[in-house]
């Protein structure tokens, strides 16, 4: 279920397939899909159980999908990577899906470790 009214969810899942194509273009490969059970919600909001098919990628050697992260006051997009198909679940930083493109875009590559982050050494 999705817990917005302020924010639609057509929107925000454009966000993520547009992040997803941004993130191929740099080179990442498909992989697979899977099954995966989440439950998550920050904030005051009563928790959100959902399972979804997680598009797998490989970028480098590592492994990643793009999660939803549902703060209180709006939906983020988050990459997690991990060594194997089975071991994703180290998260990059969270970003929010309402970002300008080319905002979305630098957010994919700082987290596929193209670029660091603005401040970071």
């Amino acid at each position: 279920m999705w817990p917005y009214t302020e924010h639609l969810e057509e929107e925000y899942n454009k966000a993520i397939e547009f992040v997803q194509e941004y993130a191929q273009s740099l080179g990442a490969k498909y992989v697979c899909s899977k099954l995966q059970k989440f439950t998550t919600i920050s904030g005051e909001q009563d928790p959100v159980q959902e399972t979804l098919e997680m598009t797998i990628f490989k970028y480098g050697n590592e492994y990643f999908w793009i999660e939803h992260h549902f703060q209180s006051d709006c939906p983020f997009i988050v990459f997690s990577f991990g060594d194997s198909v089975d071991t994703i679940f180290e998260d990059a930083e969270p970003f929010p899906y309402n970002l300008t493109e080319e905002e979305l875009k630098a957010e994919v590559r700082y987290s596929l470790g193209i670029e660091k982050y603005p401040g970071y050494r």
